[in-house]
C-alpha cells in the first residue's frame, strides 16, 4: 500500500516517513499541494505509483490542503484522505470534511495514531471494493436501500454515493429507527473497533449525510443527540 504525504515541513515528512515504512507501507512524498495534484493529474500509464491514500497538511505554500482536496474531488479523484492541522484551525477540520475528507490529526500528533488511523480507513475502504460483484444484503427502510456487503445505497430507486462514514452512520440510524442516539453511540454502532471519530466529527458527517438523503429523516434531539424517523418515501429529492 502507498500513502502520498503532501507537508511543506521536511521534518515531519522525514518522521512520517521513517514510521511508515517500518510498518511496510510505500511513501511518496510532496512539498505542496500543487506538486501533488500534478502528479496525481499525469496520465496514469505515466506514473509508478497511484497512492492508496493522501496524509495532507492544510497549511502549504502554493496550494494548501483545502484546496487540493477541493481540486481532488472536483477532478472526481476519491483517494481517502487525512488532514494535518493546527488545534486552532476548527473551521478548516470542518471544511475539510464537507469536502470529502476522511478524517482528520491535530498538530502535534501522535505518529503511531496517524499510522492507526490509516490502517482503519483502508481497511474500510477494502471491505467496500472487495463486496462489489458480491450478494446482495439489503437494509430497507421507507425508500432507502443499503446493500450491506457493497456499500452502495439507493433512495427511491435512484444510487446515491455515500463515503464509508456515511453509509455506517445511516446503517446505524435505520437499524435504531425512532431512537435517539448519541453521538457517543453512533460511534461505537458504526465503529465497535479502532474508533477515532469525535463529536464534532460526527456531527459534520451527519450534515453531509442530510444533504444526500431528505434533510427530516433524521431530527436533532437537542442535548441528547440524533433521531432517525425514515420519513424517506415520496420527498422530492435533489
Amino acid at each position: 500500500m502507498t500513502v502520498a504525504l503532501v507537508d511543506d515541513e521536511k521534518n515531519v515528512r522525514l518522521a512520517v516517513r521513517t514510521a511508515l515504512t517500518k510498518d511496510g507501507f510505500d511513501v511518496i512524498e510532496f512539498a505542496d499541494g500543487q506538486q501533488a495534484f500534478d502528479y496525481v493529474s499525469r496520465d496514469n500509464s505515466k506514473m509508478a505509483v497511484l497512492p492508496d491514500i493522501f496524509v495532507l497538511d492544510i497549511m502549504m505554500p502554493v496550494m494548501d490542503g483545502i484546496t487540493l482536496l477541493r481540486k481532488f474531488r472536483e477532478s472526481g479523484i476519491k483517494t481517502p484522505v487525512i488532514f494535518l492541522t493546527s488545534r486552532d484551525e476548527e473551521f478548516d477540520k470542518i471544511l475539510g470534511l464537507e469536502l470529502g475528507a476522511d478524517d482528520y490529526l491535530c498538530k502535534p500528533f501522535s505518529i503511531k495514531e496517524l499510522i492507526a488511523r490509516i490502517h482503519v480507513i483502508l481497511r474500510r475502504c477494502n471491505a467496500s471494493n472487495s463486496a462489489v460483484g458480491a450478494p446482495s444484503k439489503i437494509l430497507r427502510s421507507n425508500g432507502i436501500e443499503l446493500n450491506l456487503l457493497s456499500y452502495t445505497a439507493k433512495i427511491c430507486g435512484k444510487d446515491v454515493e455515500l463515503t464509508v462514514t456515511e453509509f455506517r452512520i445511516l446503517q446505524s440510524f435505520i437499524e435504531h429507527e425512532n431512537e435517539v442516539l448519541s453521538r457517543e453511540q453512533l460511534i461505537e454502532i458504526a465503529y465497535p473497533q479502532d474508533t477515532y471519530l469525535n463529536d464534532r466529527a460526527v456531527d459534520c458527517h451527519i450534515k453531509r449525510l442530510r444533504k444526500k438523503i431528505p434533510e427530516n429523516c433524521i431530527e436533532t434531539i437537542y442535548g441528547l443527540g440524533y433521531k432517525y424517523t425514515g420519513f424517506a418515501l415520496g420527498l422530492n429529492l435533489q
